[in-house]
């Protein structure tokens, strides 16, 4: 949903003073986002680098982000008669470039909330444009699991050892095919000592002549503490077959039951001290509907060296590749080392003041991974800039 900056502007201002005055209660308002300029070699505008094939074309992102973007949330909550109600409204703003004259501000999230009923006291029921469920690995900006879009639901309804959860999405955009989505969560399932078992299963449906059916199931396991140190560890398997995707989300519409996708992410994180960082395994095979298989690896991390109370190095190394049937493998290593000032010295603290310098190196089979002319014939490519990047 878009809308003309100075008209969500003034959508944003209402709400805001509307939520603020119906209620004594504070208003939350939060918010990302990231900035800054850089400079690449070969005289072409700022390039970034990433994999244009399979699983493996998601991007390390630590000094790899050519894009602007932000988002504010703002959310009011009320109470009465023992209900507690809320309304959140979210806007995020894109821009693939330095400069900030892209897409305008546009609708992330718009939804209404509710816990208390009495039909099921502990459940919250919600309505409207939300992001639900969502599991990422920080270091490459990708959401394994991201059950998001315009529906309604019920999440933490008593389910035995966890909580269970129903969605219904409905897609109409002019953008994509039309199609409705069912998403089932059994989540929060003691496991193991500091470990949670997490299941989704989606089912999808095309919602046009040619549109096709498609099935789901992913399995996320948490660790909070990992051998008793300070390590943490989550794990997801899942498959997708027909037009679901792998991330409980939509996948194409239109894929018949021979497309069939699986996925292991593995990511560990860690703080020990002034050493703090996130690595990532990633193995998949994605099948599509004429049977073609394309193989995907991807592998690994980011680290914090705290050398001050309000200064770290941050570093990191990803190699990642695809294969697909009958074609040669296509391969990217991209590594960044980042002098950084941030409040504290601990691998998440934000907001981050960075310095990077980026090189990447790529084979001829995977093509040109920047995306522009400059580097049409080239396999190789040095970044250099600045950045912040600030959560609250």
């Amino acid at each position: 949903m878009k809308f003309p900056p100075q008209a969500l502007t003034r959508l944003t201002l209402v709400l805001s003073l509307g939520l603020a005055a119906a209620s004594a209660q504070a208003l939350d308002w939060t918010g990302y986002f990231r900035a800054g300029p850089g400079l690449t070699s070969n005289n072409a505008s700022r390039a970034c680098y990433a994999l244009n094939g399979g699983s493996a074309g998601i991007k390390y992102r630590l000094g790899n982000e050519c894009d602007f973007y932000g988002e504010f949330q703002l959310s009011q909550g009320f109470q009465k008669d023992g209900v507690d109600y809320r309304v959140t409204l979210m806007t995020n703003h894109w821009t693939g470039a330095t400069d900030t004259n892209g897409k305008g501000l546009a609708i992330e999230q718009m939804f209404a909330e509710a816990k208390g009923f009495d039909v099921a006291p502990n459940a919250t029921f919600w309505i409207g444009k939300e992001r639900g469920r969502r599991g990422d690995v920080h270091i490459v900006d990708t959401y394994f699991t991201e059950m998001a879009g315009v529906g309604a639901g019920v999440k933490g309804l008593d389910g035995g050892p966890g909580k269970l959860g129903v969605a219904f999405y409905k897609t109409e955009a002019s953008a994509v095919k039309p199609g409705h989505r069912a998403n089932v969560e059994w989540v929060d399932i003691a496991a193991n000592d500091e470990g949670k078992l997490n299941v989704f299963f989606t089912a999808t449906k095309g919602s046009f002549d040619g549109g096709t059916s498609g099935l789901g199931v992913a399995l996320r396991h948490d660790q909070a503490r990992l051998f008793g140190t300070g390590l943490s560890n989550t794990l997801w398997l899942q498959y997708a077959q027909g037009s679901a995707g792998l991330n409980s989300n939509f996948g194409d519409l239109g894929a018949g039951s021979s497309a069939r996708s699986y996925r292991l992410v593995e990511s560990i994180g860690w703080q020990e001290g002034v050493f703090g960082g996130q690595a990532m395994l990633l193995l998949a095979k994605e099948t599509d509907a004429a049977g073609k298989s394309t193989k995907s690896l991807s592998i690994g991390g980011r680290a914090s060296y705290g050398m001050s109370r309000n200064f770290k190095l941050v570093s990191e190394l990803g190699v990642s590749q695809y294969k697909p049937d009958g074609g040669a493998t296509a391969r990217l290593t991209k590594f960044t080392i980042a002098p950084t000032l941030s409040i504290a010295n601990d691998f998440w603290s934000r907001p981050e003041f960075r310095v990077y310098l980026t090189h990447a190196r790529w084979n001829s089979a995977a093509g040109n991974v920047t995306g522009q002319a400059a580097f049409a014939d080239k396999t190789s490519g040095t970044s250099a800039g600045a950045q912040v990047e600030w959560w609250f």
